[in-house]
């Protein structure tokens, strides 16, 4: 018979040499030590807090990129030619142009001039925005259509 001194240093000699199954046998006493016995309790425990961890993980990846998505999400608008010719930014070569970068605008801002048989005729936003993009240069010739710049729409 094994007394409970010896089963005390077994456990110790398990626990020290960091076994995961230990079995011994003497006479009609049998001792088994397995370190790797996983109940079915346990493995559910596990499983749970995988599943909540993973959900969460989820959820945040998720909400990441509804967030980015949001963020491009800009409502945005195009300035656009109402027929060719020549564009020019501002009222005279060397004078301040109508609009820049970053201005805000109204639906009657004028923020260019297009030059068709020598007639000058005034572009105007046709929208309440601020602009974002300067999509042509002074002197380009434009086309019926062509974007000119880009608002981001208020």
């Amino acid at each position: 018979m094994i007394s409970i001194d010896d089963i005390e240093k077994i456990i110790q000699v398990v626990d020290k040499f960091n076994f995961s199954h230990f079995e011994f046998q003497q006479e009609k006493s049998k001792i088994i030590i397995d370190k790797n016995t996983i109940t079915e309790t346990k493995i559910n425990e596990i499983n749970n807090i995988q599943t909540k961890m993973l959900e969460s993980e989820i959820e945040k990846n998720i909400n990441e990129k509804v967030q980015d998505y949001k963020e491009e999400i800009i409502e945005k608008e195009y300035i656009k030619a109402i027929f060719p010719g020549t564009f020019y930014g501002a009222k005279e070569q060397g004078e301040e142009a109508f609009v820049k970068l970053n201005d805000d605008v109204q639906c009657d801002t004028v923020v260019g001039l297009i030059e068709a048989m020598k007639l000058f005729n005034e572009i105007e936003a046709g929208v309440q925005g601020t602009i974002v993009d300067v999509l042509v240069k002074d002197g380009d010739f434009v086309e019926y259509g062509q974007p000119l710049y880009e608002i981001r729409l208020k």
